[in-house]
């Protein structure tokens, strides 16, 4: 994307690239490298803006920014700092921010984003951690009541943010895979979500995982982990055993 960018002779291309820049280490490292010979690899106008910046000020820059982002995650949703120890939390945010995933709405909100971001990134390696992401997600977005229902006293044509519109559309599709499986009917729930884990995550009484550890995580076995909105921006969680294949 970074490449294609470079070769585009209009506004909008370096507007996109600088915002990128400030974000991204590896299309900074290829603006870098366009630089040093830029014929037939970036246009003359873009060459002439991206030449005045400086690259180690740049960098001070983006390590701020990468901060605040992984700052702005955690208030959006402590209890995932909680479960998953910063340590791996902190590289994927950076990779969040490095990908194209962080320029694409794929989520609903921001943090559902870099959940959606951080499950495909960790399934192939474990599969405990990617249905955690997929919680949280679930659970954060579900935190924000205007992308389920708009309040009874605001006209379902805004947000409340001036100028934006509310996406009814979007705010019910679920980019998340559920694993074939439909939600129950969770009695007054505004909108419910599930999917498949080989794990209970969620304890009797409602409550998330606060560490990976076996014995936060419940009896292994064979669950649909369903979350559900409400009015009043509650949120609740539950994991059903699927009957005939739990242990």
């Amino acid at each position: 994307m970074t490449q294609a960018l470079l070769l585009r002779d209009d506004t909008e291309a370096r507007t996109e690239l600088l915002l990128r820049l400030l974000y991204s280490k590896s299309s900074a490292d290829v603006v870098a490298d366009a630089l040093k010979d830029p014929s037939g690899t970036i246009c003359e106008a873009t060459a002439s803006v991206l030449s005045t910046i400086d690259f180690h000020a740049l960098e001070v820059e983006r390590s701020a920014r990468l901060r605040n982002l992984c700052r702005h995650l955690q208030r959006t949703c402590p209890p995932l700092w909680e479960c998953v120890e910063a340590e791996k939390i902190t590289p994927l945010v950076e990779a969040y921010a490095d990908s194209d995933a962080f320029w694409q709405s794929a989520g609903r909100t921001l943090f559902e984003n870099f959940c959606l971001f951080a499950h495909r990134t960790v399934a192939g390696q474990s599969q405990l951690l990617a249905d955690v992401f997929q919680l949280f997600g679930l659970v954060s977005r579900f935190s924000a009541p205007e992308l389920i229902a708009p309040p009874e006293d605001v006209c379902a044509c805004t947000t409340g943010i001036p100028g934006e519109g509310m996406d009814l559309a979007k705010a019910a599709f679920s980019p998340w895979d559920d694993g074939g499986l439909v939600p129950p009917h969770v009695p007054d729930a505004l909108q419910t979500e599930s999917f498949r884990s080989a794990w209970r995550l969620v304890d009797e009484r409602g409550r998330l995982p606060r560490s990976l550890e076996p014995d936060a995580l419940g009896d292994p076995g064979d669950y649909q982990i369903v979350v559900a909105a409400f009015p009043g921006r509650k949120v609740s969680a539950a994991a059903l055993p699927l009957s005939g294949r739990c242990a």
